[in-house]
């Protein structure tokens, strides 16, 4: 039989009809229907773009496909899959037309197409070209396709007519790319069940259909699934383990026909496991899938699998995408995935509805791994039924895209020379007020006249925004040579607010406000928001500190403007000079909301930020947010300037007091345990380790100690001829890493460390001090709090394995424990602590921590020494970056208690594993709201000192400027 012959019997043998389970009318389902008319009416409009259909795993991806096939009389279809499975699978549905001649919805009358399966890459094109010609559907997988010689490929690429790709979100993989690219122009169809990658890649193409999981779950093709967590802090593979076998067992003995899976990311964790369930369930004949398993082996895996001869699967991605095996209903999650859709896709193969003995799917996680992936987080949260969790997010992430999708629907037409989805514009802008309350985007056109690259100019009429490229040609700067030019090519963005009568103009030339543009577009009087005002976005930046500086002399004419970078920016000029000049630009850092933020604006106009909008979308609502601030009247610009913090490069040690050490903040962020520091045979995560200043002089060498806990080692710091060198006073021990082990005064010499002092300074390790001006109100003497010291040895500052109750520590958890009803109390006390006691508790959706720093009393007696206060205080400046990583802080709490389980010992106060793994998984989703507190019995509040009191009023500033927490203080009376 001809393919011929096969086509031409699909005309008029298609029906669209829809199921109807009420009525008893078979038919195709509603997600199948709708996608079939909307890639036909894609195809219908002649768009050059694919097109995209999201439809949740086991709704029907494959044949909606084949319905495809028939309903739009397709000639030669290329369907790509991710696996030879999944090839075999789709293969076998296409050969038989699926169920569609079953249903009535084909005629009996069309023929079966002929499908060619690709199993091993070709070398002759013409063999290629003969192969294509012979089949309706070829179906192939990318990883055969790269077998392919590039001649042969086109050949068979150039003989299909339609490309169909399965599992499109690995589309934005090369090779899967590649592909795609060899059908421009012709009709290509991306089926993906999450049309949303973690990396954050497009897709590309055009959404067409999207059915929702949420409808997919309430029209019954999901069933319930069941979440089963289990909180192990030490063995979470036997703890994963026995209780899905514990469910198989009650699913098999309720008479449902069960299968369970194991989930590993790796061989080598498989076969860990495996024995496990081997040992639990020797009965259910655990069998083993990866893929460096022998043939033989897999097939009779699988082969036990469906006899049912074997009930338990331990597998490594084998059971992959659009595998069909509805009895596996236990899947019991030992590693967890780090991406949402791969999770969704996942959970669809267990929720799967496949008659009565088939029951409801059941999950068993467990929850003391931390998750990377905040979607995720909120997934695997145990107070949320997993159900509507997995409708929420599924919606909300194909939301996500929709939303994408319908801005861009939302454009009149868009050009073909440039996607919307590849803009990535940066957080820059200016703005014009438009008194006149004027949106004309059509002029845009005639404005830039044949200057213009894209046609035609993109208009949102209901976003109110506009974009296109416009192409500049200008003499090459080296020579008169009319035959050559340079060429650039500028992105344009105009977006109106209507609401409060703001144009936005985003542009890559940056060398023009655009004034007559934006007259064009939002009427002639248009006006820019310029001068002083544009200073307005820095009013909330707490700690601000310019980094770049532009300044216009008013007088001396032989350095007009300068550009003043780095520490001395503001400082560059004798004080009579600095009368005569203007900041014309300044881009600053510092802290919002005790989060880090930096920005920038120009006298001209023009406001930025750091970074670079992932979509259009996000850069309007970037421009929203910096709207609200230019128009607020209430902000003088000139108290703005009065607040900036000037950095000061140093050659030699400032004359303060050293109170703390602390890593880079980027340090802090980027190293994992598995960078270790040695000595003899102990080695210990260098993250873990305690800096602890031990000289508190205000002049010399620094002095600290390293500490571990079995050994610790003095340093010292040398600051001279502007940079800092770090020095050992004994031994010294090695710092090992996957490539090498140096000292570890070689590794801070390389690194360096920030220094803090008193007074607020700090000592970055480029040798930059940053010192906020002007003085600091003291500590309010009113404020101190005192407890009960009866009974409690003011020299013994930590409750150590046998919590010690007459020591400090055992104290202050006596006393946080009566204040508040915590969720979680733990002793964290040791090299590398959070703080000595950390307390947290969750009130609606506010997380409340309070990290404590205990210190015992130098005399043994309250008193007004400043010394008893130094340490304390530069803990509380060390404290704060756990403000801005909550989840970080939890992850560390946890891994540090693994630490001590290990040794013996419990951290934990109040609360268990799974209160600490919950706060764990929620603190990312929660407003945070810290507290530090100092807790020092050898200050007297009688007694106190203004010394004493500037410190902490320092400490205190600091704590809320770039962390927003508050800070206590407890002494004694």
């Amino acid at each position: 039989m001809h393919p011929a012959q096969v086509l031409a019997s699909f005309d008029e043998a298609f029906r669209f009809r829809q199921e109807d389970l009420q009525r008893g009318v078979a038919g195709l389902r509603e997600p199948q229907l709708g996608a079939v008319h909307a890639v036909l009416g894609h195809w219908a409009s002649r768009r050059s773009q694919p097109a995209t259909v999201v439809m949740p795993t086991g709704t029907g991806k494959t044949e909606t496909m084949v319905a495809l096939l028939v309903a739009g009389r397709v000639e030669r279809l290329l369907v790509i899959v991710p696996s030879d499975a999944l090839r075999d699978q789709i293969a076998d549905k296409f050969e038989g037309l699926g169920l569609l001649q079953d249903l009535g919805i084909v005629a009996e009358s069309a023929l079966k197409p002929i499908v060619g399966r690709v199993k091993r890459g070709m070398q002759d094109p013409v063999l290629a070209h003969e192969f294509a010609t012979h089949c309706n559907v070829i179906v192939a997988t990318p990883a055969v396709m790269r077998h392919f010689s590039p001649a042969a490929r086109d050949a068979l690429t150039r003989a299909c007519t339609h490309l169909f790709i399965d599992e499109a979100h690995h589309v934005a993989a090369q090779t899967w790319r590649e592909i795609r690219d060899q059908f421009n122009g012709k009709r290509v169809v991306q089926f993906t069940a999450t049309p949303f990658r973690n990396d954050g890649a497009d897709l590309g193409g055009r959404s067409v259909f999207s059915f929702a999981l949420k409808d997919a779950y309430q029209q019954g093709y999901f069933s319930k699934i069941k979440y089963a967590p289990v909180v192990d802090l030490f063995e979470p593979d036997r703890a994963v383990a026995t209780r899905a076998v514990e469910l198989l067992r009650e699913d098999l003995a309720a008479g449902y026909d069960h299968l369970l899976m194991a989930r590993v990311n790796r061989i080598g964790r498989a076969e860990e496991v495996l024995p496990l369930y081997q040992e639990l369930a020797p009965d259910l004949k655990p069998v083993i899938l990866h893929s460096n398993g022998r043939k033989t082996d897999l097939k009779a895996a699988l082969e036990a699998l469906h006899a049912r001869t074997s009930k338990i699967v331990v597998c490594v991605d084998m059971l992959g995408e659009g595998f069909d095996l509805p009895a596996l209903k236990v899947a019991a999650i030992h590693d967890q995935h780090k991406s949402l859709g791969i999770t969704l896709q996942f959970i669809g193969r267990f929720a799967r509805v496949a008659g009565n003995s088939i029951g409801t799917a059941t999950v068993v996680v467990n929850r003391a791994e931390i998750q990377f992936d905040e979607n995720l987080k909120k997934l695997y949260a145990e107070d949320a039924d997993w159900n509507d969790v997995i409708e929420v997010l599924s919606a909300r992430a194909v939301g996500e895209q929709e939303e994408l999708s319908e801005f861009e629907e939302a454009f009149a037409s868009l050009p073909d020379e440039v996607s919307l989805r590849n803009i990535a514009p940066r957080m820059s802008a200016v703005v014009y007020r438009t008194p006149t309350l004027r949106w004309k985007p059509e002029v845009l056109s005639p404005f830039f006249g044949d200057r213009l690259l894209t046609h035609p100019v993109a208009i949102n009429e209901r976003d109110r925004v506009a974009w296109l490229v416009a192409r500049e040609r200008t003499p090459v700067a080296w020579g008169t040579v009319k035959s050559l030019e340079d060429i650039t090519h500028d992105l344009y963005i105009v977006y109106w607010d209507s609401t409060h009568g703001l144009l936005y103009i985003n542009s890559s030339n940056t060398d023009s406000v655009h004034k007559e543009l934006a007259q064009e577009i939002g009427g002639p009087d248009a006006a820019i928001i310029r001068g002083s005002a544009v200073y307005r976005i820095m009013a909330k930046i707490r700690r601000c500190v310019p980094t770049n500086v532009g300044t216009l002399d008013a007088r001396n004419r032989s350095r007009r403007f300068q550009l003043a970078v780095g520490a001395d920016v503001l400082l560059d000029y004798p004080e009579a000079e600095k009368r005569n000049k203007s900041q014309t630009n300044i881009f600053v850092s510092g802290y919002e909301g005790g989060e880090r933020v930096n920005v920038g604006a120009s006298l001209k106009g023009r406001v930025w930020n750091y970074g670079v909008a992932p979509t259009l979308k996000r850069w309007i609502d970037w421009c929203d947010e910096v709207g609200a601030k230019l128009t607020d009247e209430t902000v003088d610009p000139s108290d703005v300037l009065k607040g900036f913090i000037i950095p000061t490069e140093v050659e030699e040690r400032p004359e303060l007091v050293p109170l703390a050490l602390e890593w880079p903040i980027q340090f802090f962020l980027d190293t994992n345990p598995s960078v270790e520091i040695k000595r003899g045979n102990f080695s210990w995560p260098i993250i873990d380790t305690d800096l602890t200043v031990t000289t508190f002089t205000r002049e010399g060498p620094i002095g600290f100690t390293l500490h571990t806990p079995h050994w610790s080692v003095d340093y010292q710091i040398t600051i001279a001829g502007g940079h800092a060198s770090f020095t050992c006073d004994g031994p010294e021990p090695t710092v090992e890493t996957s490539r090498k082990a140096q000292p570890f005064s070689e590794y801070l010499n390389q690194h360096g460390l920030r220094i803090l002092f008193e007074d607020e300074a700090i000592l970055e390790p480029d040798m930059l001090l940053i010192r906020p001006a002007g003085a600091v109100a003291p500590f309010s003497p009113e404020r101190l709090l005192t407890i009960d010291w009866t009974g409690i040895n003011l020299r013994k500052e930590s409750q150590g394995v046998n919590r010690d109750p007459t020591s400090i520590q055992a104290r202050t958890i006596q006393h946080l424990l009566s204040i508040a009803d915590w969720d979680l109390v733990i002793d964290d006390d040791g090299p590398g602590e959070v703080a000595d006691i950390v307390a947290a508790r969750i009130e609606d959706s506010q997380l409340h921590v309070n990290l404590v720093h205990c210190k015992y009393a130098h005399s043994g007696v309250p008193s007004a020494r400043i010394d008893d206060l130094y340490e304390v205080c530069g803990q509380v400046h060390k404290s704060t970056k756990w403000r801005h990583r909550p989840s970080r802080l939890f992850a560390n709490l946890i891994r540090r208690e693994g630490q001590r389980r290990a040794s013996g010992r419990f951290g934990l106060e109040k609360g268990t594993d799974q209160t600490l793994h919950e706060l764990a998984q929620r603190a990312p989703l929660l407003e945070p709201k810290f507290t530090i507190t100092i807790v020092q019995p050898g200050v007297s509040k009688a007694r106190v000192s203004e010394d004493q009191l500037h410190l902490l009023a320092c400490a205190e500033v600091y704590a809320m400027d770039t962390a927003n927490s508050v800070l206590q203080v407890i002494v004694h009376t």
